[in-house]
């Protein structure tokens, strides 16, 4: 699967841009400041209908403008048919997909028909931040080999607002905070289950990635479920009564779930320098996009974000051929040209951006 063509309009400091995209690299550079965060925000609202740089849309949309529109042709694996996507955000958070002329009801939707993986500055934090983009890495993946994750998804977020919404009423109903525990626990026992599922096959797949790679030992992912896991998530949940109408919130549970990534059995965050941290996340992604295309036969796109900043040459170059070897299309950024000389003429498309303007660069 690959982006032919991108259609992006107001968003941010690019008001009107139109660009082919080349099948395999596209390499953008520029001066800071330039654009070429904004292009990589743009591919990622037409397969995320969100910005991953500010939640709130005032901040996205170009300033004086209601909304914003991203669109882009999409070609799939054994098919020459172009699909059609769109994709439109306003300043009042309104959201408008479609896909060869249907409306898709939810960025669920969008995000199979386009899937994405974003590495930024932010990314590293995978490792040393806090549980929830360790959760947000193994439930990308869960997402799109698994299609009843998304409803098993819907439905525990809304059981576990309804108990929390009970947990802080000034007078508790018993016989209905004890329902919603109920309805909750079987959805913590499949949410658990599908995700540790997931990365017993996710392992197979880093160990050949970092085998690729130079510096990095062996890496294995050490799940906890959110609650003890020698007591069942009901028993938990009831007797957590007390705890969780003091602090109002729902103590235990598949929410509360984090990840501990092991290298040589030591956590990641204590023994690895910090180029060999940046470089066990890329680890990371690619091992996702490399099960990911096992089980659906498809290619998700890469999203590099200054990627010189963040890797030295031996790095950069091993993982530009990871990504090769999976086939997936990527579009990467930095500031100099000379930057991405590894990667060869005939496998790229180079464009010069300045101010929001962007130049294809003939080679």
């Amino acid at each position: 699967m690959f982006l032919k063509s991108i259609e992006i309009s107001k968003v941010r400091n690019l008001q009107q841009v139109s660009l082919g995209c080349h099948p395999k690299a596209n390499i953008i550079y520029g001066a800071n400041g330039s654009g070429k965060t904004r292009l990589l925000e743009a591919i990622f609202l037409l397969g995320r209908g969100k910005s991953f740089k500010h939640r709130d849309l005032r901040l996205v949309i170009n300033r004086g403008q209601d909304n914003l529109i991203v669109s882009g042709k999409v070609v799939r694996p054994n098919s020459d048919a172009e699909h059609h996507l769109g994709v439109m955000r306003s300043i009042k958070g309104a959201f408008e997909a479609r896909c060869d002329g249907k409306n898709l009801s939810s960025a669920g939707q969008l995000a199979t028909e386009l899937p994405i993986q974003l590495v930024d500055a932010h990314s590293f934090s995978l490792l040393e931040g806090g549980p929830l983009q360790r959760r947000q890495f193994i439930d990308w993946g869960v997402f799109h080999v698994e299609h009843s994750y998304a409803d098993l998804w819907r439905r525990f977020q809304k059981a576990l607002k309804q108990r929390n919404q009970l947990l802080r009423h000034g007078r508790i109903d018993e016989d209905s905070l004890k329902l919603w525990s109920q309805e909750l626990a079987p959805l913590n026992e499949l949410i658990t289950e599908q995700r540790k599922e997931y990365i017993d096959q996710l392992e197979g797949f880093i160990k050949p990635v970092v085998e690729a790679f130079s510096g990095l030992g062996s890496v294995d992912l050490e799940y906890s479920q959110g609650w003890p896991e020698d007591r069942a998530v009901i028993d938990v949940l009831l007797a957590d009564r007390e705890r969780d109408v003091a602090t109002g919130k729902t103590s235990h549970g598949a929410h509360r779930a984090d990840i501990r990534v092991l290298v040589d059995g030591v956590a990641a965050a204590d023994s690895l320098s910090r180029g060999q941290s940046k470089l066990l996340v890329y680890a990371l992604k690619l091992a996702q996009a490399a099960h990911y295309q096992t089980v659906t036969g498809h290619s998700c796109i890469f999203l590099l974000d200054d990627l010189p900043a963040e890797l030295d040459y031996d790095n950069r170059k091993d993982v530009l051929a990871y990504l090769d070897h999976l086939q997936c299309q990527y579009f990467v950024t930095g500031v100099e040209k000379k930057d991405f000389d590894e990667i060869g003429e005939e496998l790229n498309r180079l464009f010069h951006v300045e101010q929001g303007v962007f130049q294809r660069v003939e080679q």
